[in-house]
């Protein structure tokens, strides 16, 4: 985690993402970049918008030094001197530009604030780029003090040697516990043994230490996943996603994207290889 990269938009999440991104570059002695990407459906406006002021030269200079003031904020009320820190504001697309900024810069990391469910805008622009992403993405509303428990599902087809090579280096960065997790559901059952025991030769065949097995009953899997962390107290919550998108999205729905929605503490999501 030497390249973290924490797209601003200078909401209070935002700024959580910020400092949650700041503590971990003091520990792994990297580097925190900042976007702030000038949607360009904003810049567009209507019709009379645009004739009228969006497209002059002096509205966008006035509202680049505007950007450029609340970087200077972040700076220097939120960041300790020893990090190093870059900001960069663009005009483009948001998910474009986080992909063409993950690739040019080596990015590592993205660490984002979410909103709440209710918004479904800054939602719907979090879920594509988690589905999206090259590299694992942390999406959170509050920075955590520290990662001690991480909650780990075993969902269907979430699972891949990548994936979770990625979950036990995360692990031993924070010197933190896993807690595996099997939530049955009514359509998805398993008896209390089988499912003990598929979580004891998963964790041995990856090689997990300091971890717990744990099972849980629920109506749904994301009731499941929610309760069980609200139960041990979780600092993190780590899932992958298939990146499905369109007609199929719209109806399969994705397990990890209700969660993004719906958790208050860190998800980390990484795009799943298989």
């Amino acid at each position: 985690m030497k390249n973290i990269l924490v797209p601003s938009d200078f909401s209070k999440p935002a700024e959580e993402a910020y400092k949650f991104a700041i503590s971990i570059a003091g520990q792994s002695k990297g580097c925190v970049h900042v976007l702030h990407v000038i949607e360009t459906t904003f810049l567009r406006g209507t019709p009379t918008l645009a004739n009228s002021y969006t497209f002059s030269l002096n509205f966008i200079e006035e509202f680049e030094k505007e950007i450029d003031k609340k970087f200077q904020f972040m700076l220097d009320r939120l960041t300790p001197f020893t990090i190093n820190v870059r900001f960069k504001h663009v005009i483009s697309s948001l998910s474009y530009e986080i992909e063409n900024y993950i690739a040019a810069n080596k990015i590592d990391l993205v660490i984002m604030g979410t909103h709440s469910a209710q918004n479904i805008t800054a939602g719907s622009k979090t879920e594509k780029i988690v589905r999206s992403s090259p590299v694992p993405v942390i999406t959170l509303l509050k920075a955590p003090e520290r990662i001690t428990n991480i909650v780990f599902p075993r969902v269907p087809g979430q699972a891949d040697d990548h994936f979770v090579a990625s979950i036990k280096r995360m692990q031993l960065f924070f010197d933190a516990k896993i807690h595996l997790l099997h939530v049955n559901t009514p359509t998805d059952f398993k008896n209390d043994p089988d499912a003990e025991s598929e979580l004891n030769k998963f964790a041995i065949a990856k090689q997990f230490h300091n971890y717990t097995i744990n099972l849980r009953s629920d109506f749904s899997i994301e009731s499941g996943i929610s309760q069980f962390a609200k139960d041990i107290k979780a600092d993190m919550i780590v899932m992958g996603t298939h990146g499905r998108t369109g007609i199929s999205h719209f109806f399969i729905g994705s397990t990890t994207e209700e969660i993004v929605n719906h958790e208050e503490i860190p998800i980390w999501t990484q795009a799943l290889k298989t």
